[in-house]
């Protein structure tokens, strides 16, 4: 992974590519990958056969779908509303 950030890195630097403009594309793209990452997670968090009587208690499993919801919609208008930029 570092060795690949590293060529990435250069080879933003000898292209024309705006830094700032690959800065907000890796902050979309982490947006996006959030969401089913956010998924797994909480699921894995419930899950009694993984985490035995360690799984989620109710207060975090409001804020983590809650969590989700959000950053879900957020991605789709995102997408909807992209077409014009």
């Amino acid at each position: 992974m570092i060795l690949a950030s590293k060529v990435i890195g250069l080879w933003i630097n000898f292209s024309s590519m705006d830094p700032i403009k690959a800065l907000v594309y890796t902050a979309v793209i982490n947006g996006v990958v959030a969401v089913p990452i956010l998924v797994a997670v909480m699921k894995i968090a419930n899950d009694k056969e993984i985490l035995k009587d360690r799984i989620n208690g109710q207060i975090s499993n409001i804020i983590g779908w809650t969590t989700l919801i959000i950053m879900g919609v957020s991605v789709v208008i995102m997408f909807v509303t992209w077409g014009g930029h």
